[in-house]
């Protein structure tokens, strides 16, 4: 039995179907020999990516939302030549969003289909791939297990390819010695949520020149879809990705989108006028056509703050303070660099971010301590590749998060920004605190893409260097503004 309590968290949020509350979680947990408070269960059920909160004390899981439920896709005309399907975004939302497309398991009713690499046009891969957004198609497309050849690294010296290999799983595996034909679908559903196993059987497109009773209930589908994602995005705003807005869609709207009559998000934005792609910050999501998203609306105005300072706090996570001691460590045993502990302070956290007296010298205690333990493990030999990145992604950090800072700490209503700036600060913060992460973790230290990593910093660098004016004007003009003059 693995006693480790994330592994009974993880499992307890992937294979969990049924509405539950926060305390029945907590008994779950504590029933499995795991010391935990309501406090604590409360807090995990709230911050998980795989949990959805609904009415009062309730929660269901995404395995729960998307277990068992309808969705399909039309293959394209490539396809169904090279007799192979791609994923892509099709399995989005139903699927777990931290799984690549390539590690999806596909079974029909009676056997597992295997996959295959197959080679397909630039341009069909982007148009299966674009639901994951701008800025992270490219990503998902070069890491695909098949395509062994080329790097995101490469793209600086070359021209994008025309073709690239994916993933693919053999048509005729699926469609059992069936004619399938374009214009016919492939009807899926989640049978194995935290296995990412997807069942596929054929639907056949019957109508010849008639209109047929399912192409009258995927009509009505695609005007349930607009109403439903029109209300969501009202309701839950631009999200965290277009991924999680299409979650948001479906968990809301589930008994009317999830039938076996469906269309498809990607044939959806080719058939409304009223929603498309729009740009959020560096990134893209599904919004009202015409119109531009802001950081802040309906959805967060009575908490923005909040929604900001819960960025700021990152910057006393346990691997953001390690990655700057870590280059510490290596500065003054390969630098020569003569800096204090209390000097380093100074570097990690903004200075707009008040601390008292007694905050600050409990918080040199902690890392004073924490530096000790890692100067005895530090090993400069294996370290060495990563510290020129390691310095590098710090000392943008420091910058992203100082006026971040300064903004948060401001008193400034939100709103008085300039919006778009606002959200790419906040998008580069999240970044490069995901670089941190995988910096930070030992498991993936020897794997590392460097060249990418590096190249996506200096992305990021020349995009930090193009907002900060225009933020930090703004701060200075609307901080005046507000200084009320007593005589």
């Amino acid at each position: 039995m693995n006693l480790n309590p994330s592994f009974i968290i993880d499992k307890f949020l992937s294979t969990y179907l049924d509405v539950f509350t926060v305390d029945y979680f907590y008994r779950y947990i504590r029933s499995k020999g795991e010391r935990i408070t309501r406090s604590q269960a409360h807090d995990i059920l709230n911050s998980s990516d795989f949990v959805f909160s609904l009415v009062g004390d309730e929660y269901i899981t995404r395995a729960g939302v998307f277990t068992g439920r309808w969705f399909s896709f039309k293959p394209s005309k490539e396809e169904i030549k090279k007799r192979h399907i791609i994923l892509g975004h099709r399995c989005m939302p139903f699927v777990n969003p931290n799984i690549a497309p390539d590690q999806i398991c596909v079974c029909t009713p009676r056997k597992m289909v295997f996959p295959d690499e197959t080679v397909f046009s630039m341009n069909l891969a982007m148009d299966v791939f674009a639901l994951f957004g701008e800025g992270y198609v490219i990503p998902y497309l070069f890491n695909d297990a098949a395509n062994k050849t080329k790097s995101i690294a490469s793209l600086q010296y070359t021209n994008m390819p025309t073709e690239i290999s994916l993933t693919s799983w053999p048509l005729d595996e699926i469609i059992e010695k069936k004619d399938f034909k374009y214009g016919d679908r492939l009807l899926c559903r989640v049978v194995d949520w935290a296995n990412n196993e997807v069942e596929i059987i054929v639907q056949k497109n019957e109508s010849k020149s008639e209109i047929s009773k399912a192409d009258i209930q995927r009509e009505e589908w695609y005007s349930d879809f607009e109403n439903g994602i029109l209300a969501s995005l009202k309701k839950n705003g631009p999200a965290s990705s277009i991924e999680e807005q299409l979650a948001f869609l479906f968990l809301e709207n589930e008994r009317e989108l999830c039938i076996e009559n469906c269309g498809s998000s990607e044939e959806f934005l080719k058939h409304t006028k009223k929603i498309g792609f729009a740009p959020y910050g560096v990134e893209s999501r599904i919004w009202q056509t015409g119109q531009t998203i802001p950081y802040i609306g309906p959805w967060n105005n009575e908490v923005s703050t909040e929604v900001l300072f819960s960025n700021i706090s990152l910057v006393f996570a346990p691997q953001i303070i390690d990655c700057y001691l870590k280059n510490y460590i290596y500065e003054s045993r390969r630098k020569h660099v003569k800096k204090t502990i209390d000097e380093l302070i100074n570097d990690i956290f903004p200075v707009s971010l008040k601390m008292s007296t007694t905050e600050r010298k409990l918080l040199l205690l902690n890392i004073e301590k924490r530096h000790d333990i890692m100067k005895k493990e530090y090993n400069q030999f294996a370290e060495h590749e990563n510290e020129p990145v390691r310095n590098r992604v710090i000392t943008l950090f420091s910058q992203v998060s100082s006026l971040l800072c300064s903004i948060g700490c401001s008193g400034l209503k939100l709103e008085m920004f300039p919006q778009q700036e606002l959200i790419i600060l906040t998008q580069l913060f999240n970044h490069i605190e995901r670089i941190i992460e995988e910096l930070e973790n030992v498991y993936l230290r020897d794997q590392l893409p460097l060249d990418d990593i590096q190249l996506s910093l200096e992305g990021m660098e020349d995009t930090f260097d193009e907002i900060f004016d225009t933020l930090n004007n703004s701060l200075e003009v609307n901080t005046y503004k507000s200084i009320k003059i007593v005589e």
